[in-house]
């Protein structure tokens, strides 16, 4: 008796067409809608990108993106998408971005396939924390090497990596950008004042 094998996820044109529709990620197979961002969490999206863009910028540390999607492709790496996640920042170290976009020619009409290498959460208050907490141990099987979840609502910065418990920062504590973003550091109240 032959088995049936069933592919999770969608074919790479399906997943173009239904993003135009509406934001969505594929997590273990589930097509989960985006819910829209508020205000707060915008607002320290661009807190964190006009801190890290000058330093990632003028050491050539790597590729900013905010409020973008990155793909995992399936075995053929361009027909098939296995999963998908929309992060609120993500950064993708040294020349990996640009290296990417030399090696796939049609990279402009298609997702990025393409794990980053930090990707920053903003807490927002519809969000529950199991999915929170299930949503960076996805980002860590994928291969991102650091996690930082932001909650606003309780002015913290949570830094995960694969290896190390995790690390609670808050007031005037510093996260710094590490061996990842050398250079980097700010005290975590900056990101959450008017």
């Amino acid at each position: 008796m032959e088995q049936t094998v069933v592919r999770q996820g969608m074919a790479l044109d399906e997943y173009i067409r239904r993003m135009d529709e509406a934001p969505f990620e594929i997590i273990n197979g589930e097509i989960i809608l985006v819910s829209p961002s508020i205000a707060e969490s915008g607002d320290i999206a661009w807190i964190f990108m006009n801190l890290l863009f000058p330093v990632v910028t003028s050491n050539r540390l790597g590729s900013l993106f905010v409020e973008s999607t990155f793909v995992l492709p399936g075995p053929d790496n361009s027909k098939w998408v296995t999963g998908s996640r929309k992060p609120d920042l993500m950064l993708f170290s040294g020349e990996r971005y640009p290296d990417y976009k030399l090696a796939n020619p049609g990279w402009r009409k298609r997702p990025v396939a393409l794990v980053p290498d930090l990707v920053v959460e903003i807490v927002s208050p519809t969000d529950r924390m199991v999915n929170v907490l299930k949503k960076i141990a996805l980002y860590l099987e994928d291969g991102v090497q650091v996690v930082w979840v932001v909650d606003p609502e309780r002015q913290i910065v949570m830094v995960y990596t694969p290896t190390a418990i995790p690390l609670i920062l808050t007031g005037d504590q510093i996260l710094t950008g590490g061996e990842l973003i050398p250079g980097f550091s700010t005290p975590v109240h900056v990101l959450f004042e008017d």
